[in-house]
């Protein structure tokens, strides 16, 4: 069966049936492969992560390609254990072992309330662009999100990558915040979000708790403990100064991070 895999109108509005009781995929039978066109007609095939010996070195070629901050392997460990159902990859042929695409997620509730997706690595290769590879992975991992419960789909990427930029707008993600020295290389990145419509919808949360899940999914998990309710969030410092948009300024230096998504 080929999925063409077209964004929806309203990206937000999806009729997906959720998945009970098996959050990470634990549970979940060998990946099998599948198909997909490509726009320019091309017939394409993906599955999701099926071992570290036979996916994770193309999955590290592919990413190293894109990013500009080194992850190693236990980074790829991290999110492909727990999620392996998280992430695709994307073969010019069913019979294929080198991938062309690939994307890595996550998905975590913080204290219990709202359930969030985090894209973490998205990669395609260079030769292969301009085909709608990345947009169809991106929906592939949003679909499999909410049927797991996901009410909001979260991610960094640099304020300055347009094409990255314009690959989630179309999508409909929202600029949510924009974070100040973000990445090692002390370029700034802009906070996306993408809320899903879900029945029922999500717990209320205030918006300091939000922010504070939103960091905790993705880049906050590195840095220590999420602060309490009502403690100033440990990733700002006394000194820092306001950006605008109510996004406070991080301190000005920080290690390497595992955790920022370039394209």
């Amino acid at each position: 069966m080929i999925s063409t895999l077209h964004a929806p109108s309203n990206p937000t509005d999806r009729t997906i049936t959720p998945i009970p009781n098996d959050p990470k995929g634990k549970g979940k039978a060998e990946p099998e492969t599948e198909s997909l066109v490509d726009e320019r007609g091309d017939e394409l095939f993906y599955r999701t992560f099926r071992d570290e010996e036979s996916d994770l070195p193309g999955m590290m070629r592919l990413v190293e390609q894109e990013l500009s901050e080194p992850y190693n392997v236990y980074t790829f460990r991290y999110f492909l254990i727990d999620w392996p159902h998280l992430a695709f990859l994307v073969f010019p042929s069913p019979h294929s072992t080198d991938p062309i695409a690939t994307i890595i997620c996550k998905q975590d509730s913080h204290r219990g309330k709202t359930n969030r997706g985090y894209i973490a690595m998205l990669s395609v290769d260079r030769a292969w662009r301009r085909r709608g590879i990345a947009s169809k992975l991106v929906e592939l991992a949003i679909d499999e999100m909410a049927r797991r419960g996901a009410h909001e789909v979260v991610l960094e990427t640099e304020y300055d990558n347009a094409p990255s930029l314009s690959l989630y707008d179309r999508l409909g993600f929202l600029r949510e915040k924009r974070l100040h020295r973000f990445y090692s290389n002390h370029k700034d990145a802009f906070r996306l979000i993408l809320p899903l419509e879900t029945h029922p919808p999500p717990p209320p949360e205030t918006d300091d708790e939000a922010d504070q899940a939103r960091w905790a999914v993705g880049a906050g998990s590195e840095l220590g403990p999420i602060p309490e309710e009502g403690e100033p969030p440990r990733y700002f410092t006394d000194g820092d100064v306001e950006m605008g948009g109510g996004t406070p300024k991080p301190p000005p230096l920080r290690e390497i991070s595992d955790w920022g998504m370039y394209i």
